[in-house]
């Protein structure tokens, strides 16, 4: 569900020094450029849409997008009284405008327990754990490298989506051959 939002950014300027005196005294500006934490949640409010058409119910980001190509920021929507993840991705900086793609993603920890889960039902026995670093994007392609222990084994596993429909996101695992060197 990748859509292109044209966005303008606030600046958000910090003073790097102070003058004092009169003495020809100089100062450096550091310019941070941003797209504020609600104008995201805005944008992500007016292009998602559910099934039937209706916007989310509520949107809401951690923090401002910082505007340089491949900044990522990853908001919350709670639409029909369930929460989803989307991720937001800038795609083009070109003054003040900030273009990001959007795209809903399935929470790590929930990537990790259906690894768990499918790794128990098909070796009848349930790892000690599996971490995954960030979101899975739902979109064909994506790719997620989590990490599986089993006492003191550690393998990788490789999540990936295969298909994305409406709302449904399948995608397949694969664990490593070889253990990661410890």
């Amino acid at each position: 569900m990748g859509t292109s939002i044209r966005q303008t950014f606030l600046v958000v300027m910090g003073l790097g020094g102070l003058i004092i005196g009169n003495a020809g005294c100089s100062a450096d500006v550091s310019v941070e450029k941003t797209v504020s934490k609600e104008d995201v949640a805005k944008q992500i409010s007016s292009k998602v849409n559910d099934q039937s058409g209706q916007a989310p119910e509520s949107v809401s980001c951690p923090g401002d997008l910082k505007a340089s190509v491949g900044a990522t920021l990853n908001c919350t929507m709670t639409a029909n009284g369930q929460n989803d993840n989307v991720n937001v991705t800038v795609t083009k900086v070109n003054g003040d405008d900030v273009d990001f793609d959007m795209v809903e993603t399935i929470p790590k920890d929930d990537v990790a327990k259906q690894i768990s889960d499918q790794l128990t039902q098909q070796v009848g026995h349930k790892p000690d754990s599996v971490t995954c670093p960030d979101n899975l994007k739902a979109t064909v392609g994506a790719t997620l490298r989590c990490q599986l222990t089993d006492g003191t084994t550690k393998l990788g596993v490789t999540a990936t989506v295969t298909g994305v429909q409406g709302g449904n996101v399948k995608y397949d695992i694969k664990v490593d051959d070889q253990p990661q060197s410890q």
